[in-house]
């Protein structure tokens, strides 16, 4: 009991709280028994209910820390203080209450207003418990950049697609968002993105205590994600032949000697980055976002000055150049390059597969798929892909295809070893898999689409789906006379 409760807080307490207690108590009897009898599934099911459960109180908590705000601006409207912040106070308390560090606290407000003034049909599904807090954080942080108008078309668009967000960890979620948000303010991420190049540094700092050099640095979108998928994949090709140095001693032993390197040096360092965007993006001036592989989400404007070659002045927007279009902006916007595509299948934005006959996965088709999964496909598992692996295993029949490979960090790679772990393609589709990890829950496992934020279904599925629903329409439909006798 908390000192507060202790000596009295002068709140007095619910009346149904010994219900609640009650009901707490039931819980935990219940817990133990599984704890102590039950099997393996019974304990996998016990801990997603119990995740379950708790995603639902945090929705509670929640609404009632949005009302506090409430109360608190009430407050002060009628006293007629703070006048510059009237919800000043209502973060500090909620963080405190919550046990929380006062950082973020704010932050956490302003999503809880969005929960449930914005996005009612995100809202029920977190009361229900299909999200965790951070997912849900993860889900409302990239709405903060847009107006109420776009929070209410994108709860809108979960509503018509529940499933968008299925198996999905936090940052996975947050790059579906973000790729939402981004064409609505790719202006100002632009703009924020040329800042950010301007104010680049290096900076060492010695610490004689700690015995050793510290380096930071911030660098450009490109090169600094170059630099990072550079020392990453080499730390992994030396790593693999069998050095005895960890992966983080390797990529700081590289990056000391890569500083070494003159502009005169005979080595040349070779670095290439996946960025996909859509034709009409690239050439026709659309807003939606391009993705550029170990970085993530970026404005089209600055997918387009990356592959032209050519930038324009920080001072000036691309929808201000457009409202000024002379010779010399026109130059800037209108470049010609030579270009190489990942194509897409034709009137859908899913990448075209590629075979191989082999038994180990060709270094070109670990690449395609490291693009197409970004993230590890184990379910909410956000890791980097640093594996490829047969979904079904190829000395069960499995082939060495993007139709039957995933992306699997490390440690889930060595995991789907386990005993009674099963996987395989779902509904022949070669973006999706089914995962049942050794107990009887199974999840999804989808790809994210290559351009957008859903996956559009097949024309050829989207018929079947009409056809079952019409199916299903006639079994709940009551006997009509005489058919039985039919």
């Amino acid at each position: 009991m908390s000192e507060a409760m202790a000596h009295g807080s002068g709140v007095a307490l619910p009346a149904n709280q010994p219900d609640l207690e009650s009901h707490l108590i039931q819980l935990q009897n219940d817990l133990s028994w599984v704890q102590d009898h039950g099997s393996k599934a019974e304990c996998a099911q016990a801990i997603e209910s119990i995740e379950g459960t708790i995603s639902s109180l945090r929705y509670a908590q929640a609404g009632l820390a949005h009302q506090l705000e409430k109360e608190v601006l009430r407050e002060n409207e009628e006293r007629g203080t703070n006048i510059d912040d009237q919800v000043r106070g209502a973060a500090s308390r909620i963080a405190i209450a919550r046990k929380r560090t006062q950082h973020g606290s704010r932050n956490y407000l302003i999503n809880c207003r969005i929960l449930f003034e914005d996005t009612p049909s995100i809202s029920a599904a977190y009361s229900r418990g299909e999200f965790t807090e951070a997912q849900i954080q993860a889900m409302l942080t990239p709405l903060q950049d847009v107006r109420p108008l776009r929070r209410t078309e994108f709860d809108a668009i979960y509503g018509q697609n529940p499933g968008m967000f299925e198996s999905m960890g936090p940052k996975r979620i947050k790059e579906t968002v973000t790729n939402f948000t981004i064409k609505y303010i790719s202006d100002r991420e632009d703009k924020k993105l040329k800042e950010a190049n301007a104010q680049r540094y290096v900076r060492f700092r010695k610490d004689r205590e700690a015995g050793c050099v510290f380096l930071q640095a911030r660098l450009p979108i490109v090169g600094g994600t170059g630099l990072q998928m550079m020392l990453r994949d080499q730390s992994f090709r030396i790593k693999r032949k069998g050095d005895a140095r960890t992966r983080t001693q390797i990529q700081a032993d590289l990056l000391a000697r890569y500083m070494f390197f003159g502009e005169d040096s005979e080595q040349a360092i070779n670095v290439q980055l996946g960025l996909i965007m859509t034709d009409k993006s690239l050439f026709m001036g659309d807003r939606e976002p391009a993705y550029l592989e170990g970085y993530g989400f970026i404005p089209a404007q600055t997918a387009r000055e990356l592959i032209g070659g050519h930038q324009i002045p920080n001072e000036l927007t691309f929808e201000e150049m457009e409202a000024e279009l002379t010779p010399e902006n026109i130059e800037r916007i209108e470049v010609m390059t030579e270009i190489t595509r990942l194509y897409t299948a034709p009137g859908d934005q899913e990448l075209i597969t590629m075979d191989s006959k082999a038994r180990i996965f060709p270094e070109k088709l670990k690449k395609f798929i490291r693009i197409r999964d970004r993230h590890c496909r184990t379910p909410f598992c956000d890791g980097l892909v640093e594996e490829t692996d047969h979904v079904t295993q190829y000395a069960r029949g499995g082939k060495t295809s993007v139709s039957n490979s995933s992306g699997r960090c490390a440690i889930c790679n060595k995991a789907k070893q386990a005993t009674g772990w099963y996987e395989y393609t779902a509904f022949r589709n070669r973006h999706s898999m089914m995962i049942c990890p050794g107990s009887a829950m199974s999840y999804r496992s989808t790809a994210p689409p290559a351009t957008g934020y859903l996956h559009k279904p097949f024309p050829q599925l989207m018929c079947d789906s009409k056809w079952l629903a019409q199916f299903k329409e006639r079994l709940n439909q009551p006997d009509e006379p005489g058919f039985m006798e039919a």
